[in-house]
């Protein structure tokens, strides 16, 4: 009888947050009520409030453990590379792309255009700029840095998230595993020799 009971619950809490997501990339958030949620998942605003306090409680809840998730996922990817190595962007960004294509709604819903939580990327940046910092151990010696750390860290994050963002607003147009090649060629060789332009001199 319990499984029942968890097994219900589960089914009504998903149903939930389709309505939420899919409500974001047609209303926005704070375009949302509660009844509108409700009536996209087909159940009354009581049972919503079984689940939910409300609106941010629902949309801290889905980011928090969506954001777990991906965090548990990048936690993994190797790091023991000295110094710093190109197939850690490679690895990382196609351990997220990966997480995204099991979640595209959420990330549409999150990440696209005007209807965007901006607290999300953030949140996400983060966790790509940590898990970055966490390979970054360049060779030691007596010649400085041609740029800083923080500035180079930024730069990466800022390109990683760019390609995230062109990934999921093109419903994924190639495979994780080619846009993370892509993306590591471009860093590693600069954007014009990867694309097989020759500077004249």
């Amino acid at each position: 009888m319990k499984k029942k009971t968890d097994l219900r619950i589960l089914r009504t809490k998903q149903s939930i947050r389709k309505a939420f997501y899919e409500l974001i990339q047609e209303k926005g958030y704070e375009g949302i009520t509660i009844q509108d949620i409700a009536d996209r998942a087909m159940i009354n605003r009581n049972t919503f409030y079984l689940h939910y306090q409300n609106k941010p409680d629902l949309l801290n809840t889905c980011m928090d453990e969506l954001l777990s998730e991906l965090k548990n996922a990048v936690v993994l990817c190797p790091i023991n590379i000295s110094p710093f190595s190109i197939a850690i962007l490679e690895t990382v960004m196609q351990t997220t792309l990966e997480h995204i294509s099991h979640n595209t709604s959420f990330y549409n819903a999150m990440l696209i255009e005007e209807n965007r939580i901006y607290q999300f990327r953030a949140k996400m940046e983060s966790i790509i700029k940590d898990k970055l910092n966490e390979g970054y151990n360049p060779a030691q010696g007596n010649s400085p840095l041609a740029i800083s750390r923080e500035l180079l860290l930024e730069y990466l994050v800022s390109s990683f998230m760019g390609i995230v963002i062109w990934w999921v607003k093109n419903d994924l147009p190639l495979p994780a595993s080619e846009v993370s090649s892509q993306f590591s060629r471009i860093v590693a060789y600069g954007h014009l020799k990867a694309a097989g332009i020759t500077l004249e001199e």
